[in-house]
């Protein structure tokens, strides 16, 4: 298995794109994105990282500032706000004050929020083509409704809006499609549950004519060292996960050791990117 930071140096090789790290909750996806951001900077590269994830702590991750490496968050309530507003403002003027009351009732149903986050996450990622947008999705379940339901969203864009719809939003699926702008990454923990969820994700992209870039094996206790009886038995039942991902899955897959606490700062992060196996 390789480092982290191999992985890198192929995704390092397209110039610019957007890099997504996806994954059943709770396996670290923050973190690998927080990674490769940070690794891709400190080559010189622009960086924008983001996260599409509300659950999602990528500030506190970074816990800093770092040359070259710009950071977002999609705020679903800030980013519904702003998409009301410029609905409102493009329509109102046309309509009565029965077909103003409609749209205002319109633009409250749960949809609009979807709708709004979904144009911010094809403005982040048209950001790709001009340097590198490293992008912490959202779980599984919301990451493939925007996938999907790209084309039903443009439709229901255009419905509420009258008018055409911006390019990053009709070049998305374009863009994702798009081996040499967009890598998929998917992120794992050596467990049953979390890898066949990662498996079952990537026949879910490959349907959706998406192909899986690599895949990062997280918190492996392999080859730690342990003398301790329960993590010995623990590290030898992930030998058959780390070999099913390897032989079955991945392309291309990283491994990630066990950490006593989530790596936090520039330095800690670059030094998960290098972590290899004994």
């Amino acid at each position: 298995m390789s480092r982290l930071s191999e992985i890198v140096d192929a995704l390092e090789k397209n110039g610019r794109g957007v890099i997504m790290t996806m994954g059943k909750g709770g396996v670290g996806k923050t973190t690998v994105a927080a990674a490769i951001a940070v690794s891709l900077a400190k080559r010189g590269h622009a960086v924008h990282l983001s996260t599409t994830d509300p659950a999602a702590h990528v500030a506190q991750t970074l816990d800093g500032q770092m040359d070259g490496l710009t950071l977002s968050k999609i705020d679903p309530a800030a980013e519904t706000a702003a998409y009301t507003a410029t609905v409102m403002s493009e329509q109102s003027a046309h309509l009565d004050e029965s077909a103003r009351a409609l749209l205002e009732e319109d633009l409250r149903s749960p949809c609009t929020e979807e709708i709004a986050v979904f144009r911010a996450f094809a403005r982040e990622v048209a950001q790709g083509e001009k340097g590198f947008v490293v992008l912490d999705t959202a779980p599984t379940g919301h990451t493939l409704l925007l996938l999907d339901a790209s084309e039903a969203y443009q439709r229901e864009l255009e419905r509420q809006t009258g008018t055409s719809q911006p390019e990053e939003v009709l070049r998305l699926l374009e863009r994702l499609r798009d081996p040499h702008y967009t890598s998929m990454v998917l992120v794992a923990v050596p467990e049953a549950t979390p890898i066949h969820e990662a498996a079952a994700l990537q026949e879910d992209l490959r349907r959706a004519q998406i192909e899986p870039f690599a895949w990062v094996m997280n918190q492996s206790l392999l080859g730690c060292g342990t003398c301790d009886p329960l993590l010995m038995r623990r590290e030898e039942s992930e030998h058959r996960y780390l070999t099913e991902v390897a032989q079955t899955h991945a392309k291309r897959v990283a491994w990630l050791p066990w950490q006593a606490e989530e790596p936090v700062g520039v330095a800690a992060l670059l030094a998960l990117s290098e972590s290899k196996t004994s």
